[in-house]
């Protein structure tokens, strides 16, 4: 796959043709876990580096036109910038990509929950974009001592060529080497051998550095797939698209990446609307069929309003019912009764279910008429959805049937209600309320259980929220006592030398009926001292 070393160690080669020379204006971010590196040239003024620290898709792709969004981006390592990028590298047996500028380095590290961007400049001082997980000084350590190359690195396997050669010794001696490199290798290898599996290994690798690359989704195993071309699966692929290039593969490859997932969602979606309106119809229908086959009742209804009139003298009050002769079949006739009216009323409530029988059975035919064709127009959708493939079709789909889009959180609250939002330490997200309205919105709809937060103790101010999007993460206290400044700011302590700060876990803090704008109840709080300011750490992103 695309994030393997060696496919890692092609992508370097290709970027160190790239961005050898280029200058590295700024660094961002607009959405989570994505960094932008602006590396214009006189040819691509809009070009980008894009690095994903996703641990589930870590990746990094050229796009020679992108634009900075004009709200929500939030620059990184500006103290650092503007720098030059000297070379690109990858260690030797590490998934660390090396970028040398001239006054710093940055490191690119791709290990599960600790995939990562730190920068490094010559006197030592560092910053990361996300919280180091790991220990700082034995990660440095580690960027330090590793050897770094921009050549191909070909792994040597004639250490394993004996007769005790097993997949694990494989495994332990080259852990780069995947279940899918192996069983590659395996099916080119017609006599067996240890030696021949080794080489069709070898040419593999070589084939990784040297062959276009092939992206496609496999419905069958449900997944996508980045691999040369020279490989048997992509052989046996016809929907695949090629890439020249590592970096023309990833952008083809998160291009189809999102169309399966976007095609999987609308797919899934239909097939659910489709289940439950067929359903429901089909017992609509069931229900309407056996409702005109018992016939109108109005002829039948009719009558007994009338042998009521005929013999109205004998009707007695909270009678259930009432046994008649039908004068004119000569028949005892039994009649039910509403006991709960008078017993004349009976009379009128008879002829009354008469005129609304007619009227219903009526439209119980029309109903079946209309249902029954709906059912049938659903029936041939869904043929049609059985064979659909691509997207187009989907959405077409999606389309006849009148299928909502779910509303995504797209506007969010803090959009909407316009909190002062600030950004602590490059990472941590506050959120301020600006009046006693946004200050209840703020405390009692946005935050969540566990964010924290903030008021100035025994003085009126803002509400103040620390977005926490990881509960397992330790806030730090530094952290904690930079929000509370803010909290005292955004008070009537603004102006005094120090402040006492309530803080606790949103979930602690609640309103009770009747009770002013703004005032809330809060509970298990502790108290800071701080100084009112708005601390160094702390970057303004919306007034």
């Amino acid at each position: 796959m695309f994030r393997n070393y060696y496919y890692l160690n092609r992508a370097v080669t290709e970027l160190n043709s790239i961005l050898h020379g280029l200058k590295v204006a700024e660094i961002f971010t607009q959405e989570k876990n994505r960094l932008y590196f602006s590396v214009g040239n006189s040819e691509f003024p809009e070009r980008h580096l894009i690095i994903s620290t996703d641990q589930n898709l870590p990746y990094f792709q050229i796009k020679n036109e992108h634009y900075k969004a004009k709200k929500n981006a939030v620059n990184f390592f500006s103290e650092f910038l503007p720098d030059r990028i000297e070379k690109v590298e990858i260690a030797e047996t590490d998934r660390i990509i090396k970028f040398t500028l001239t006054s710093s380095e940055i490191y690119f590290t791709i290990r599960g929950k600790d995939t990562n961007v730190l920068i490094i400049n010559s006197g030592g001082s560092y910053k990361s974009f996300k919280k180091i997980v790991t220990d700082e000084e034995n990660l440095l350590k580690e960027f330090k001592i590793a050897e770094y190359t921009n050549n191909a690195v070909i792994p040597d396997f004639n250490q394993l060529i004996n007769n005790e050669f097993e997949s694990v010794s494989l495994k332990n001696s080259f852990p780069q080497i995947t279940k899918d490199f192996l069983n590659e290798a395996k099916i080119r290898t017609k006599s067996g051998s240890t030696e021949e599996l080794l080489n069709n290994l070898s040419k593999i690798i070589l084939e990784i550095f040297s062959e276009p690359i092939s992206v496609f989704y496999n419905e069958t195993e449900n997944k996508m797939f980045f691999v040369p071309s020279s490989f048997y699966s992509a052989k046996e692929q016809i929907n695949s698209e090629t890439g020249d290039s590592y970096l023309n593969a990833i952008n083809k490859y998160l291009s189809l990446k999102y169309k399966n997932e976007n095609s999987a969602k609308i797919r899934n979606d239909i097939e659910k609307h489709l289940e439950k309106e067929l359903y429901k119809l089909s017992g609509k229908l069931n229900n309407l069929k056996k409702r005109i086959e018992e016939g109108s009742k109005e002829d039948v209804y009719k009558k007994y309003g009338t042998l009521l009139l005929a013999n109205i003298h004998l009707l007695i009050e909270k009678r259930e019912d009432i046994t008649v002769i039908d004068y004119l079949t000569n028949e005892e006739v039994k009649i039910k009764l509403n006991s709960k009216i008078q017993p004349k009323q009976n009379v009128d409530w008879y002829f009354e279910k008469s005129r609304d029988e007619k009227i219903n059975y009526k439209k119980s035919i029309e109903l079946y008429e209309s249902s029954k064709i709906i059912y049938d127009k659903l029936l041939t959708i869904k043929s049609e959805f059985e064979k659909a493939s691509g997207l187009d079709e989907l959405n077409s789909i999606k389309d006849k049937l009148k299928i909502k889009t779910e509303k995504q959180p797209g506007k969010k609250m803090e959009e909407q209600i316009k909190f002062k939002h600030y950004l602590v330490d490059g990472q941590y997200h506050v959120y301020v309320g600006r009046d006693s309205k946004s200050n209840d919105l703020l405390s009692t709809k946005f935050a969540k259980q566990n964010d924290y937060w903030f008021h100035a103790r025994g003085l009126p101010g803002s509400h103040v929220v620390l977005r926490v999007d990881n509960t397992k993460e330790v806030i730090p206290k530094t952290v904690i006592k930079d929000v509370a400044s803010l909290a005292a700011y955004h008070s009537k302590a603004k102006t005094a030398g120090t402040a006492p700060v309530a803080y606790t876990f949103a979930k602690f803090v609640y309103k009770k009926k009747g009770m002013e704008p703004g005032q809330v109840i809060v509970q298990k709080e502790k108290v800071i001292l701080v100084k009112p300011e708005i601390p160094k750490s702390c970057e303004m992103l919306e007034e």
